[in-house]
This record gives C-alpha cells, sequence and structure tokens, in this order.
C-alpha cells in the first residue's frame, strides 16, 4: 500500500442497521468524518497487523521460552547461593527470586494480550461467518480474563505465603534434624531432642522474621521522608522560578 496513492477503484458494501450504527458511532468518537474513510483505515491496519502476525508468534514463543530459562537459572542459583548461607546471599536470592517472578508475571501478561491480538489476526484469515468469529472471540476474550484473574490470584497468594515465611529457612531446619537422628543413640531419643529443637528453630524464625519486618518498617519510614524531602525542594523550585 503505497503511501499517497490515489484512490480511485470503488465498489459496493452492504451494511446491517446495527453494524452501520456501531461503525458511525466509533467514528464519531474518534474524529473520522466518513464511513469509508473508516473502514479504509480498518483494513490497512488489519493488513499491517496480518503482515507481523506470525513474527509476533515466533517472537512470542521465543520469548517464552527464554523467560522458562531465566527461572531455572535464578532457581539454580538460589539453590547455589544456599551452600555459602550469609545474610547478604540470603537477601540476593530473595530479591533474584522476587523480580524474576514479577518479570516472568509481566510476560505471562503481555503473552495473554498478544495471544488475543493473534487470535483475531488468525480469525480475520478464516471464511467462515461472521457472526461465528465474532462469538469465538467473544469466548476466547472470556476465557482469557478468567486465566489472567487466575494468573493475579496466584501471584497474590505467592506474596502473601512468601510475607508470611519471611526469615523461615527449611534448608536450616532440615539440617538441624539430619544432625540430631545421626547423633541420637536410639529414635526415642531422637525423637524428644527433634522435638525440642524444631521449637528452637521456630523461636529463631519468629526472631528474624520480626527483624526482617523491623528494617522493612525502618526502610519504609526512611523512603516516605525522602520522598518529602524530595517534594519539598520540587515545591521551593517551582515558587522560585515563579
Amino acid at each position: 500500500m503505497a503511501r499517497g496513492e490515489l484512490k480511485t477503484i470503488k465498489f459496493q458494501m452492504m451494511l446491517s442497521e446495527s453494524e452501520a450504527k456501531t461503525l458511525d458511532e466509533w467514528a464519531e468518537h474518534h474524529g473520522f468524518k466518513s464511513r469509508a474513510e473508516v473502514i479504509r483505515r480498518m483494513c490497512q491496519l488489519a493488513l499491517l497487523t496480518d503482515e507481523r502476525a506470525s513474527s509476533i508468534a515466533r517472537k512470542l514463543r521465543n520469548l517464552d521460552f527464554l523467560a522458562t530459562r531465566f527461572l531455572k537459572q535464578v532457581e539454580t542459583a538460589k539453590t547455589g547461593f544456599s551452600n555459602k548461607r550469609s545474610r547478604m546471599t540470603d537477601r540476593l536470592a530473595e530479591s533474584a527470586e522476587f523480580y524474576s517472578e514479577e518479570i516472568f508475571d509481566q510476560i505471562g501478561e503481555i503473552n495473554i494480550d498478544l495471544d488475543l491480538i493473534l487470535g483475531t489476526t488468525l480469525e480475520m484469515r478464516s471464511r467462515r461467518p461472521l457472526d461465528e468469529v465474532v462469538d469465538q472471540l467473544r469466548q476466547d476474550r472470556i476465557r482469557i480474563q478468567e486465566t489472567s484473574e487466575a494468573f493475579r490470584v496466584a501471584r497474590q497468594n505467592k506474596r502473601e505465603e512468601r510475607k508470611r515465611l519471611q526469615g523461615v529457612d527449611f534448608v536450616e531446619l532440615q539440617n538441624r534434624m539430619e544432625a540430631i537422628i545421626r547423633r541420637s543413640p536410639d529414635l526415642d531419643l531422637a525423637q524428644q531432642a527433634a522435638h525440642e529443637e524444631v521449637n528452637r528453630w521456630l523461636d529463631s524464625a519468629k526472631a528474624k522474621k520480626e527483624e526482617i519486618e523491623k528494617r522493612e518498617q525502618e526502610r519504609d519510614v526512611y523512603l516516605a521522608e525522602r520522598r518529602k524531602q524530595q517534594a519539598a525542594r520540587t515545591q521551593d523550585e517551582s515558587d522560585g522560578d515563579v
């Protein structure tokens, strides 16, 4: 489609009353002056979208594959950090896991949106009756919205679980239990010692959680004060410009 090319070919097109009404309302809302202008624009954009659809689908598959590999690498790195435990490595591992989940979630949401666009493009190529196509697209939209909501709920549940288990180190507990069982002369003594060790581990986990929450509260107060100071400086600069 060459830019500036003269429009010299005419053809007749029939619309139902509801289609014409919808088209006119859309044209008025977006500032188009005629049905012909709207239909020409939609056809041009649809053809451009169709031209890029296969490339988008291919890149989307590659992105999904790379995101999955990235998440696995982060999990591997976190496992490696656990063998060299320190407060710094713990925080690095937790941050890496958090951001990798966020990246993966964003890619998933983009995937959903592009899947809907690609579905629309594929249906444009179909010879099925328009009513069937519209109904299929409506069902796809509902399905995608339900999937998106399920992902949102799953992400929220995971965040709540991570918040609830802050400071909990299950690897440390496992190592403690193994050491107790190995040292105990029999399983009855091991059971009693393990019970006491679990209580000590829980107390330690609670103390760590309280320490983390305290640091987070101090950080939030500090950041709030920084934002307040920044807003005051911005206001002073604005007043000075006036």
